[in-house]
């Protein structure tokens, strides 16, 4: 591979990517390589952003109830003119399974959110050429202090994984860097059982991370998109027209 030229500017998701496999980061973002469509994909889409409208109300201390979080959805399938509820009806039945236990698992006690969607970009150091950027889904101040929240459309997991322990202090990063608030909490909300997983924030993991992303930044930068095939391979949406996959035979 030849030097790109490219000052790289990362995320977390490129992060991962790059990182489970560089000829999977050339793929999605240098060949721009469509990923296959997902079902899951879309109903994570529809409810983040049910959610986060009415997440706005409560910002404007407008009312909230059952009957806006109906008509929230709606109006997302009315603006989506991809999405149609006949021919798409599992994925409308899926959004609203989770909007329908989130509500009934929270109304009584929805939050105070600061901060909704926040976009944030940041260099880790001015000598640096490459910026890590995100949205954070919300922060919210309670009585231990502030809170980042990402909502997940899966179950909770019995540990914290490494992927959701890099993802949240990389938001956290974010936070503190670009609107200058230190998080006391990070949490992962989980709608398919509306359980959370949280850890406090650790500075000795965020400056390891931070070296995670100055080499990802570094391999981007020379186009160093060698491919590392193993049995991940099967797990890869790149996986069917990828020379190098892996084969078991």
């Amino acid at each position: 591979m030849t030097p790109t030229g490219h000052v790289p500017r990362l995320s977390f998701t490129k992060l991962a990517l790059f990182e489970f496999c560089p000829a999977a980061y050339r793929y999605r973002y240098v060949d721009r390589v469509r990923v296959p469509f997902a079902s899951r994909l879309v109903i994570g889409a529809i409810v983040h952003s049910v959610l986060h409208r009415l997440f706005q109300r409560l910002l404007a201390r407008e009312p909230v109830d059952k009957a806006i979080v109906d008509r929230l959805h709606a109006d997302y399938w009315v603006k989506a003119p991809q999405l149609n509820r006949g021919r798409n009806l599992d994925i409308w039945t899926a959004a609203q399974a989770l909007l329908d236990r989130y509500w009934a698992a929270n109304h009584e006690s929805l939050g105070t959110p600061i901060m909704l969607e926040s976009r944030f970009r940041f260099r880790p150091e001015s000598a640096e050429n490459y910026s890590i950027e995100g949205i954070v889904d919300r922060v919210d101040v309670n009585s231990s202090g502030t809170e980042i929240i990402d909502y997940k459309t899966g179950h909770r997991p019995p540990n914290m994984p490494d992927r959701l322990r890099a993802q949240l202090h990389t938001y956290a990063l974010g936070v503190e860097r670009t609107v200058e608030r230190t998080a006391d909490r990070l949490t992962a909300y989980f709608l398919a059982d509306n359980e959370t997983i949280s850890v406090k924030p650790d500075p000795e993991y965020k400056a390891e991370l931070l070296g995670r992303y100055t080499a990802v930044a570094a391999g981007v930068e020379d186009g160093n998109y060698q491919a590392r095939p193993g049995p991940h391979c099967h797990h890869c949406d790149f996986n069917r027209g990828c020379a190098f996959r892996w084969r078991a035979d």
